[in-house]
């Protein structure tokens, strides 16, 4: 344990201590919300390896299964992170982040008690409220702690959470499901974040306001309204937005679907597919956030466009990759070319969240954060498997020649009629066809960020 680390009053307004942070305070700062934010992945993103059980026992459709995976979860997280990100801009931070932490890891563990499609959604809904108290009061204390031309590296570090969830939930709950049942899955991967929330509450110090840029940390936080007319009035943050919103709605639509593509597409088991996976996201993901952040943190003190160049570029090679991924019929040949994608889909992360909080006012930022992911998880996140799920279902149904495929393939019978699984797997390969061309998309308004960022950083 941290012996340098005093606990904040959670009814102080600044948090602050006599001294700063130190270098082993920032340290143990990022390592531990790395792990909060692995935690709220795996708790979130279970479903995308258990989804095909899921689907098979409770006798759910395509779409069912993407509202369980995007909407159930993201509407009520984002409505929850702009007041919950208010409250972080004048309150403990490192309180709210623990308690967050606890209240979503007991309801991951409660959906292991769902008997119907209905008790599964509001256990959904649970631990989207509960997720919507960490990712915007951590990311402010990250800015707290490094400096501006350091945040796209430190913010895609954090990113690493994804690919370590990917491998941490995604085969460790295939693993449990596929042996123990799915709603074991839930139980395994609900019940270490109530040991992870103590761990928060304990050791995690509170940096100064504006620490890191030497701002005075008494500064009263503005009204919400000054900080939507800040980041709305910048023609980088819309055109950044824009994009992360579209990256967004792909990616959530392929981190639901892809282990069920997988099963359908290639006859393969829960496991087996779990492992591919992985494979296919840990690897390229960690990859992605990691180029993502140093290179285009080391580009920009060349020339600040990188912020907008770095990622559009990624963005125009992601598409066609995962599209000649999903038109793969060997095994091994469709692993091995899906690993490339996400070298180029995860780089948007890192600079993404570092023009944001660049453009802001350090107690700002949890706000500006929020907003960010409010939209974000709103129109990508809720619609975006919705949107893949009834395209699936569409397609399944126009390739189904033997009757109405709603009927005759409904549950279970997916996958144990020949005619059934190939509908479906030809229906969710289309469907992800048609979704990921949408990164071409991402990358106009990135590069359309790039021809204002410049001079808006350079006057902040």
């Amino acid at each position: 344990m941290n012996q340098h680390v005093a606990r904040p009053a959670a009814s102080s307004p600044t948090a602050t201590t006599a001294a700063g942070p130190t270098a082993r305070d920032r340290r143990w700062a990022l390592i531990l919300l790395v792990a909060i934010s692995t935690v709220s992945f795996i708790d979130r993103s279970i479903l995308n390896t258990v989804g095909q059980a899921i689907k098979d026992d409770l006798a759910i459709t395509d779409l069912q299964l993407g509202l369980l995976g995007g909407a159930a979860f993201a509407i009520l997280n984002g409505l929850l992170g702009l007041p919950v990100a208010r409250l972080a801009e004048r309150r403990s931070r490192v309180a709210i982040i623990s308690v967050a932490v606890a209240a979503w890891s007991a309801m991951t563990a409660l959906s292991g008690l769902a008997g119907s499609f209905a008790h599964l959604l509001l256990a959904r809904v649970g631990v989207g409220i509960g997720e919507a108290g960490a990712g915007a009061p951590s990311q402010s204390m990250l800015s707290d702690y490094y400096p501006p031309h350091q945040r796209a590296t430190v913010f895609s570090i954090l990113g690493l959470a994804t690919p370590f969830g990917i491998v941490l939930g995604g085969l460790g709950g295939a693993v449990v499901a596929q042996t123990f049942g799915w709603r074991a899955a839930f139980f395994v991967v609900g019940l270490p974040g109530l040991a992870l929330a103590a761990l928060t509450w304990l050791t995690l110090k509170e940096p100064p306001r504006g620490f890191s840029e030497g701002r005075d940390a008494a500064e009263v936080a503005p009204p919400f309204s000054e900080v939507v007319r800040r980041l709305f009035a910048s023609r980088t943050f819309r055109h950044v937005l824009a994009a992360a919103v579209i990256v967004n709605f792909v990616g959530f639509s392929g981190m639901s679907f892809l282990h069920p593509f997988l099963v359908r597409t290639f006859k393969v088991d829960y496991t087996t597919a779990a492992f591919a996976f992985v494979i296919v996201n840990s690897i390229s993901l960690a990859g992605g956030y990691l180029m993502g952040g140093f290179v285009t943190d080391r580009l920009v003190k060349r020339d600040l466009r990188y912020y907008g160049w770095a990622p559009g570029v990624a963005m125009l090679l992601a598409g066609p990759a995962y599209i000649l991924g999903f038109l793969q019929t060997q095994w091994i040949a469709a692993i091995l070319v899906l690993i490339l994608p996400g070298l180029f889909s995860g780089v948007y992360f890192g600079p993404t969240f570092a023009i944001t909080h660049n453009l802001v006012e350090p107690r700002m930022r949890a706000s500006a954060t929020a907003v960010l992911s409010l939209i974000m998880g709103l129109v990508g996140m809720t619609t975006g498997p919705v949107i893949t799920g009834w395209l699936s279902d569409l397609f399944a149904a126009r390739a189904f020649s033997l009757g109405d495929y709603a009927v005759m393939c409904r549950g279970g019978a997916a996958a144990t009629i020949d005619a059934c699984r190939v509908a479906s797997a030809s229906g969710i390969r289309t469907a992800l066809i048609i979704i990921v061309s949408l990164f071409w998309w991402a990358g106009l308004h990135f590069f359309l960020a790039a021809r204002s960022v410049r001079q808006e950083l350079s006057a902040r």
